[in-house]
């Protein structure tokens, strides 16, 4: 019988999910630096999806960024984007709300993924979970080429098994349930925020 123990060298989703409480303030508010502080630890699991999904990474870390430049002066994260709308500047592909929107789409991304490695038949493949993810969280918002360029990248998974024992092996599956439970609900608030001022732009890219 393998090993079903938690590698801890290897454990990187135990101190996204130690970090979850700080996102949030006690009134519910989404604090800037600590949820960016959260993404970044997120980083690491588009490390251990393969170097395919390196620029998917980088999109991730620039929108992080992108924010986090405007963070010390809003401590709370959608103040960043109200200021934009009250300037008239929040439909800016450079801007913060853009931003926000994409780091929201590609973290629901990865939350669905995980979560169908956690919940899905341990038999199915990785590449079904992630087109699985891709198709209900990212394909409705990306036109033909980017569709096309991520199809490539869901080619060249890592296997199911590579890619949980990257994770700190199958004790990350009790994590992986922790970490989806916890982030869920964050991300929900801030897709709400995003619809509720006009913010959520299906435009493809």
């Amino acid at each position: 019988m393998g090993d079903t123990r938690r590698h801890p060298s290897m454990s990187v989703l135990p101190p996204i999910i130690d970090s979850l409480p700080e996102a949030e303030s006690s009134d519910g508010d989404v604090l800037s630096e600590p949820f960016l502080a959260t993404c970044r630890l997120v980083l690491p699991v588009f490390d251990r999806l393969g170097v395919a999904f390196a620029p998917a990474k980088s999109d991730v870390s620039g929108n992080i960024e992108r924010l986090a430049k405007r963070a010390g002066a809003h401590p709370k994260l959608f103040d960043i984007c109200l200021e934009e709308v009250a300037a008239g500047t929040q439909a800016s592909n450079s801007g913060c709300c853009k931003g926000l929107l994409w780091l929201k789409r590609f973290l629901e991304f990865t939350m669905a993924l995980l979560r169908a490695l956690e919940e899905e038949p341990r038999t199915r493949a990785m590449k079904d979970c992630a087109n699985d993810a891709y198709a209900r969280c990212l394909k409705p918002y990306h036109g033909w080429i980017s569709s096309s360029a991520f199809s490539v990248v869901m080619s060249f998974p890592p296997s199911r098994r590579d890619f949980v024992n990257s994770l700190g092996g199958e004790g990350a599956y009790g994590d992986i349930g922790r970490l989806t439970a916890g982030f869920s609900p964050v991300l929900a608030k801030i897709h709400q925020f995003l619809v509720d001022n006009g913010l959520d732009d299906p435009t493809k890219v």
